[in-house]
């Protein structure tokens, strides 16, 4: 463990956190564009060039929320993925034994009889 990294809780709540003032956002956008569709048949001139701005002012506003997302998530990925390869150097065999049970369990999974399979008929 890295004692410059956060607490795992820390972590924990902050992706929490993260994830609802996600939600929050979403719903007021979604929120405010059913606003905006349901004002559009009376606007007329001026009136729809400013809720054209601020249609594209709300969507550039969610562009960057999930931009952010997208980067949060690929550093978790590469953080994830720091930690397997360790892992694989640190416990070779058990690595090898864990997938080759994830195999196994998969493809019983996917080769049982009572699977029905397509034949284009």
């Amino acid at each position: 463990m890295d004692p410059n990294d956060p607490n795992p809780e820390d972590k924990d709540a902050a992706a929490a956190a993260a994830r609802s003032n996600l939600r929050a956002d979403a719903d007021q956008l979604a929120k405010d564009l059913d606003d905006l569709l349901a004002q559009l048949p009376s606007l007329t001139g001026e009136a729809v060039s400013t809720a054209k701005k601020t249609f594209l002012a709300k969507a550039e506003r969610g562009s960057d929320t999930l931009a952010s997302i997208k980067s949060s998530v690929c550093h978790s990925m590469e953080q994830c993925q720091e930690c397997v390869t360790e892992y694989v150097h640190k416990e070779p065999m058990r690595a090898l034994g864990m997938a080759l049970g994830l195999g196994v369990l998969l493809g019983a999974l996917l080769c049982r009889p009572g699977r029905r399979s397509y034949n284009g008929d």
